[in-house]
């Protein structure tokens, strides 16, 4: 029987659709894959991040913010440079990206602490003033 594909590297078979699953996925390819294995692709993919650490590094922080905002890094660092300390509490330290969860539109720059903090009453002004209420009534 002849094989649909045969990894380049360790010589590795398919024979069938099934087996065609052991091999990374390409569109450009014959029967949709590559002719390397997921094993070897694998171990390609390692020994080149530790060779090139920081083009590794930037090809993974481009692909975070593309995947988590929708935006592209030069984007991201446009929407960054806005503010260099937190809008809530004015610190310098550990900026992030605020962002609304449903228009995934930037709101602006906060610290880690205050955009959890938010996250975690809902991103609601509603939250918001009963935590304000909460905290003025226990002031007084």
């Amino acid at each position: 029987m002849s094989s649909l594909r045969k990894c380049t590297e360790c010589g590795k078979e398919a024979h069938t659709e099934d087996q065609l699953e052991l091999f990374t996925k390409s569109k450009k390819s014959k029967y949709g894959r590559e002719n390397l294995c997921k094993e070897c692709c694998s171990t390609n993919n390692k020994e080149w991040r530790k060779r090139n650490k920081e083009k590794a590094s930037l090809y993974k922080k481009k692909c975070h913010i593309r995947d988590r905002y929708g935006i592209t890094l030069e984007e991201y660092e446009a929407c960054m440079e806005t503010s260099v300390v937190c809008e809530v509490c004015g610190t310098t330290e550990d900026l992030c990206y605020d962002h609304d969860h449903n228009t995934m539109e930037f709101r602006g720059v906060l610290c880690s602490k205050c955009n959890r903090s938010i996250g975690q009453l809902g991103d609601t002004l509603e939250s918001l003033e009963r935590a304000t209420e909460y905290l003025r009534k226990h002031y007084e």
